[in-house]
């Protein structure tokens, strides 16, 4: 059950707020809302401009920040979701120290996607939070104006532990789609494929959940297919584990983790 939902934002993005209230009101959750507001960046350090200045800085930042809130406020109490919200400012250190020890008493943490050519305080804490929450994170395209639905959902399956946590997460998501596909995508055939897939279904049928099961050997890479899939099946929700591999084989390697963090289309539940 999703009954205690986390949503991490910022003044910047647009995306992540509304479609957490949404998904809290569709599954009876109350929202938390924890907006950041790193010190520094790109300038000067704060600790390095005038004082006067640097605290009229920091404070029309987090002016700023709380409009955002305050908007998300009204918009919880239009929808009638219970929300508490938090701003979390200071070094990028102490901020992910904070953010990382809320989220790991979340159900379920939204954030929107980093968006190229559009920089946002949150964008730097998405991989701290799918490597160290421990939960599961929802990623919510850039710009995205709909609220949540599930009339279909994708399943990325891979058979690995990360696919395992994603789909045990999604369960209570999965029951309330109308249609659910699990989806597993290869570079080269590999046997026993069309075992697992047809094991993954039977589970979800002992839990009340109808779905079927596709295997695709492709001759892309495997983000790249999927968001191919996805936009060609009109998916509402795409579920998918993260960093199957090791955290430095990603590294070097790439995989379908990064690059989907990069392109989502769709919102996409991920888990570590």
């Amino acid at each position: 059950m999703i009954k205690d939902l986390l949503v991490v934002a910022d003044a910047v993005g647009e995306a992540a707020g509304p479609y957490a209230l949404s998904l809290a009101r569709e599954v009876g959750a109350a929202a938390g809302c924890l907006y950041l507001q790193p010190e520094g960046g790109d300038e000067a350090p704060l600790a390095e401009l005038p004082y006067g200045f640097a605290l009229s800085a920091r404070e029309a930042a987090l002016a700023v920040v709380r409009d955002a809130a305050d908007d998300l406020s009204y918009a919880a109490r239009t929808a009638d979701v219970p929300m508490e919200r938090e701003t979390l400012s200071g070094s990028a250190g102490d901020i992910r120290s904070r953010l990382l020890d809320r989220a790991r008493l979340a159900d379920l943490i939204v954030v929107e996607r980093a968006d190229p050519g559009r920089d946002k305080p949150a964008d730097a804490y998405i991989e701290d939070l799918l490597l160290g929450a421990g939960r599961p994170i929802l990623v919510v395209p850039a710009r995205w104006g709909r609220p949540a639905r599930f009339g279909a959902v994708t399943v990325a399956w891979d058979g690995s532990a990360a696919a395992a946590r994603a789909l045990a997460d999604a369960l209570p998501l999965l029951s309330r789609a109308e249609r659910v596909r699990i989806l597993t995508v290869q570079t080269e055939a590999v046997a026993g494929v069309s075992e697992g897939g047809a094991r993954v279904v039977k589970h979800l049928g002992r839990h009340g959940i109808a779905a079927d099961y596709r295997a695709i050997i492709s001759g892309t890479t495997v983000g790249e297919t999927l968001l191919a899939e996805v936009a060609q099946a009109g998916v509402d929700l795409l579920v998918m584990g993260a960093y199957g591999h090791s955290r430095l084989r990603e590294v070097f390697l790439g995989g379908a983790s990064r690059d989907l963090l990069r392109r989502i289309t769709v919102p996409t539940l991920m888990a570590h």
